[in-house]
């Protein structure tokens, strides 16, 4: 562990999955309810450790405000204290995210995850003044997210500098480029006293259990087979966390990131747990082709992947 330590009383590590929904909508762009609380019933169902939102799988981008408020309401309503509720506040500029931070914890969220500000990205020392601001601002434990956009300012020194001296950073989500090395790196720093959680779709999900990640954010489009991955690891059951992450998960992984805006909806509107498949408005990138479509729907079909809600998990 390295010689800078901290007074700080370390949380306890989130063990299992921590899916951070889309945004449901109706054909016409609205949003809609009924999918939305379905849809935190699907994560609930599958065991889920905490729910999240305002990540970027829920297009919190392109989000307005009123709509973001609602959000909110709808998954702290429906989960009803059956697990922690994380939202994410990341934004262009720091007062947004102050704001956002400020309204998540009104209305009941158990913690935020802040990335940074995307636009204009901060120096390190603007980006240690960021988090220290929303630290101040809200009472609640942050979670700091990874991104490739800020992957080249938070090294794991600078997140291991971030937790001992901002005092609610209590949790890092690794995303950025080089994760996998950068988590050890981290963990190794910290002596395994910070906790990281797993991200970027479950890509490298079993290296990462394997490095002493515990929790996953990932889509929701096929949570029961992630967190049957994470299940077995954490039960002593490495050969079949094992088998299930490179016989069931990695196939379909392989066409779900290439488009994953796109396939994250459109699988659990395949499933019945969401009305309408659509992305909001615009979708920024050409849909997947009719052949990888058809060969996306062929893997789904080999590993065993279609039940439909609510026979889901």
């Amino acid at each position: 562990m390295s010689d800078n330590t901290t007074a700080k009383n370390p949380r306890p590590a989130f063990r299992g999955m921590m899916p951070i929904l889309p945004t449901a909508i109706t054909a016409a762009g609205e949003l809609d309810e009924a999918s939305q609380r379905r849809l935190v019933q699907y994560c609930l169902k599958c065991g889920a450790a905490a729910i999240g939102h305002f990540g970027f799988a829920s297009e919190f981008y392109k989000i307005p405000d009123g709509d973001r408020r609602r959000l909110i309401e709808i998954i702290v309503d429906e989960v009803a204290g059956r697990a922690p509720v994380f939202i994410g506040v990341t934004a262009p500029a720091v007062r947004i995210a102050v704001n956002y931070a400020k309204e998540a914890a009104d209305l009941g969220a158990d913690l935020i995850m802040a990335a940074s500000p995307y636009v204009v990205v901060p120096s390190p020392d603007e980006m240690a003044a960021y988090y220290r601001t929303l630290s101040e601002a809200v009472p609640i434990p942050i979670i700091i997210q990874d991104t490739a956009v800020s992957d080249h300012i938070l090294t794991a020194e600078m997140l291991w500098r971030l937790y001992r001296e901002v005092e609610n950073v209590y949790y890092i989500k690794a995303e950025g480029k080089s994760f996998l090395a950068k988590t050890a790196a981290f963990l190794a720093l910290s002596g395994s006293a910070a906790p990281v959680i797993g991200g970027a779709g479950g890509r490298h999900m079993i290296h990462m259990l394997r490095a002493g990640v515990t929790a996953f954010m990932t889509g929701t489009e096929a949570l029961d087979l992630h967190a049957a991955v994470v299940r077995a690891y954490l039960a002593g059951d490495e050969p079949t966390a094992a088998r299930i992450y490179f016989e069931q998960v990695l196939p379909y992984l392989a066409f779900y990131l290439e488009h994953p805006a796109e396939l994250l909806k459109w699988m659990l509107h395949d499933r019945g747990v969401i009305d309408c498949p659509k992305v909001i408005a615009p979708a920024g990138a050409a849909p997947i082709s009719e052949l990888e479509r058809r060969e996306f729907e062929w893997v789904l079909d080999r590993i065993g992947w279609r039940k439909r809600w609510p026979d889901i998990p």
